[in-house]
């Protein structure tokens, strides 16, 4: 039986994951989520940053001035960021290995709902032992009804594996880390976003 990462039967996930190339995109979506992160970077007196996912890096350049910041991303991205915002560091995303960088805060904006195992990404995210944690991803309850087909999967987007309601999302990040906070940043873009750190 598939594993269903906390998401109620009978929903079907993707199997086979689809790349989304976003790095002509700026701060269209999740721009709020950046801003979230980056005003508790402030207020804790943290200093690395870590993004997981980090796109065309354009928000966490624009949020993260004077910061000492990581964007992580694929091998296809890679060159772009590099060459866009060289005075920036830039890594491979690779879930499976530990990046030589100590985060006290990590941002991993709408990327669980891409992953065909999201699974591995909490484990990564276990091993950086960060101070905080924010996550976003869309909310399945404010893009389609019960009664509607796309409800129960796969996603209309074909990148999403998988799409989790506001319930379904705290109990499956609450199993690995500490939820302290989750709430609906944006409701017309459906993007629900948890806080969390460590000590589950």
């Amino acid at each position: 039986m598939a594993r269903r990462f906390g998401i109620s039967w009978p929903y079907r996930s993707r199997t086979e994951y689809h790349h989304h190339d976003d790095r002509d995109l700026t701060d269209e979506w999740q721009k709020e989520v950046y801003e979230h992160a980056a005003n508790l970077a402030y207020s804790s007196g943290y200093q690395n940053i870590l993004d997981v996912g980090c796109g065309s890096g354009f928000k966490l350049v624009q949020f993260f001035e004077g910061f000492n910041t990581l964007g992580l991303e694929l091998a296809c991205n890679l060159d772009f960021l590099k060459s866009k915002y060289p005075q920036r560091n830039w890594g491979l995303s690779d879930l499976q290995a530990t990046p030589d960088f100590q985060p006290d805060l990590v941002i991993c904006a709408d990327v669980i709902e891409h992953l065909t195992d999201p699974d591995e990404l909490l484990s990564f995210l276990v091993r950086l032992n960060a101070g905080h944690i924010v996550l976003s991803t869309p909310d399945r309850s404010l893009l389609y009804r019960p009664w509607q087909k796309r409800y129960w999967g796969p996603p209309r987007n074909p990148s999403h594996q998988r799409e989790w309601t506001s319930r379904e999302f705290f109990r499956y990040i609450s199993v690995t880390f500490e939820v302290v906070e989750h709430v609906i940043t944006r409701k017309d873009q459906a993007t629900q976003m948890i806080v969390c750190k460590p000590g589950r």
